[in-house]
């Protein structure tokens, strides 16, 4: 989108990361079926980046359609490492890698995520093989 750009056509790199928080919501909402709404409203939760990296092969122009994977490298009692890909066609546009902490909205301690939460992200861990079950496109 033409938002998503720089004068000269192509994607403003901090924009990825808008991108990368909308893939997140929409897995936590669809997938795990926990939505930013109660994480955030009636559980008083926040899912916070702490740390996050990113490589950028190739640029994306105006007018690309990306197409993002999902998958968990790790989780732990309060954090999960998290790698997104934005892919054009067969090609590379972003690798992204970060850690998820779930912490008190209003307090910032460190949670633990609940027991429903943690089963449904199992089938999004990376195997010792490298795969996933299931990856969040």
């Amino acid at each position: 989108m033409l938002r998503d750009c720089e004068p000269s056509g192509i994607v403003f790199l901090p924009r990825y990361f808008d991108m990368v928080h909308t893939v997140i919501e929409n897995w936590l909402d669809e997938a795990l079926d926990w939505p930013m709404s109660q994480i955030q409203g009636s559980d008083g939760l926040s899912v916070p980046f702490v740390n996050i990296s990113a490589d950028f092969p190739a640029p994306s122009r105006l007018g690309d359609r990306l197409t993002w994977r999902l998958a968990v490298r790790e989780m732990r009692r309060s954090s999960m490492w998290l790698e997104l890909t934005g892919t054009t066609g067969a090609e590379t546009r972003v690798e992204v890698t970060g850690t998820l902490v779930l912490s008190e909205a209003v307090a910032l301690r460190t949670r633990r995520w609940p027991d429903a939460i943690t089963e449904r992200v199992k089938d999004y861990l990376v195997a010792p093989d490298g795969k996933a079950r299931k990856i969040a496109e």
